[in-house]
């Protein structure tokens, strides 16, 4: 029987001591003068130093850029001073921790303003889980605005990845995604009471999704990542892209009638496999190597962090937009939600047990003993694409993913860090989905 312990609550609220610290430490962190070489384009060899540099600047004086490029106004008082008016709005909606299986699972819990009597119509459960380098305040914005939608309701669950955030780590090497899909389980079943409930995911997220739906418990389930496992007639074709033909796949495609958008995911999967995929490897075998240089190194983890956000965000995002005519008035990829994540992993001290899922579940992707990922075939699931993911591919190759597919929407807006960058269409996504599947509905 699993162990389940009793949740209570808590805030998010950091020492002070550890908030002077880390100004002490931004304040005596140094930079190269110049960039690694000359003669390069922006983010050609990773971090653009420039970017760094001005958002360690802003960072040390409390004054982060929100979503529309401008100082969120703590007067230049410091980490501390901006740092509280985050924990303030992070506590909007109530944290909570319980035991399961050992773990100490921090989660948050997000429902609406207008209780299920006065609305006439109970609240759909839905367990919002992240990936990497996110925590779960990437789905903050997502989840504030999920609660207050009206048809159909939702009431969210958000719970921090063992090993990330306010989530203890596993207790003992080999906890995989599919561990973490049945602790998440027993939280919305034995822990919350749900009956039933639906799930949505992204990046490692969307793996413990198609875990969870195994469970007779998820209804229907949505993820916004889904790598392309390209069918056997479309490898010449890549292979002599990757080769150095260029222009070979994405011309295949076109001729047979693939969407300009489909083309454009399968261009920067071939992208990422060549050139985009360095972090992976070091994080999937030497995670500790890593992860214990970047433990007591903040400037370090925004490094390694952003030119993540950067190469797999829309590039219209606020955050690395120079143009504020064209920077997307939805998206919240801003320099201060992109510090808010580095201020939790450093404060948290997860930075290192954040690489895990990559050491211990990578290794099983493709071993028989993980095709229970495939999920209950009667389950419904859905799939959101967007333009500026990472690992894209069309919509037909879905197929072998073999999952019960009845919903798929494509959108014009966004990347890896839907819920981030686009809440407002991720949001619109449930809505319609669960109009079409959930039981009753």
């Amino acid at each position: 029987m699993t162990e389940v312990g009793k949740p209570r609550q808590i805030r998010i609220e950091f020492p002070e001591a550890d908030l002077d610290r880390l100004q002490r430490k931004l304040d005596d962190a140094r930079l190269p003068e110049s960039e690694i070489t000359g003669g390069l384009k922006p983010w050609e060899y990773g971090t653009e130093l420039s970017k760094l540099r001005q958002v360690l600047d802003d960072w040390k004086a409390g004054n982060p850029k929100d979503s529309h490029r401008r100082p969120v106004g703590s007067s230049g008082q410091g980490v501390k001073a901006w740092w509280k008016s985050v924990e303030d709005k992070l506590n909007k909606f109530p944290h909570y921790k319980v035991q399961i299986e050992g773990i100490d699972v921090h989660y948050q819990h997000f429902k609406s303003s207008v209780p299920d009597e006065e609305a006439g119509m109970p609240a759909i459960p839905l367990i919002f889980s992240h990936g990497w380098p996110g925590c779960f305040a990437e789905g903050y914005y997502f989840a504030s605005k999920l609660v207050e939608s009206r048809a159909p309701r939702f009431e969210v669950i958000m719970p921090s990845l063992p090993g990330y955030g306010l989530s203890s780590g596993p207790l003992k090497k080999g906890w995989t995604l599919g561990d973490t899909g049945r602790v998440f389980d027993t939280l919305m079943t034995s822990v919350l009471g749900f009956k039933s409930y639906m799930a949505q995911g992204g990046d490692w997220g969307s793996i413990v999704t198609r875990f969870i739906a195994n469970s007779p418990n998820c209804k229907i389930a949505h993820i916004n990542f889904a790598p392309p496992e390209p069918p056997f007639w479309s490898m010449p074709a890549l292979a002599l892209e990757q080769a150095g033909y260029k222009g070979i796949a994405p011309k295949s495609l076109k001729l047979l009638g693939y969407h300009p958008q489909e083309i454009v995911g399968i261009q920067r999967s071939l992208q990422y496999l060549e050139k985009g995929n360095g972090y992976a490897r070091i994080q999937g075998t030497q995670p500790s190597t890593l992860g214990y240089s970047l433990y007591d190194n903040p400037v370090g983890i925004l490094s390694w962090i952003i030119e993540k956000y950067y190469a797999w965000s829309d590039p219209r995002c606020p955050a690395f937009n120079d143009s504020n005519n064209d920077a997307s008035p939805h998206s919240f990829v801003t320099d201060q939600d992109i510090l808010t994540t580095v201020m939790i992993y450093y404060l948290t001290n997860s930075i290192h047990t954040s690489f895990l899922p990559y050491r211990e579940s990578m290794q099983h992707f493709n071993k028989p003993d993980w095709k229970l990922w495939e999920a209950n075939k009667e389950t419904p699931f859905g799939y959101s694409n967007f333009p500026y993911e990472a690992l894209a591919g069309p919509k037909s190759w879905l197929s072998k993913y073999r999952l019960n597919w009845q919903f798929y929407k494509m959108h014009d807006y966004g990347g890896h860090f839907a819920a981030l960058d686009n809440p407002d269409a991720l949001v619109e996504d449930m809505q319609e989905f669960a109009n079409r599947h959930w039981p009753g509905f």
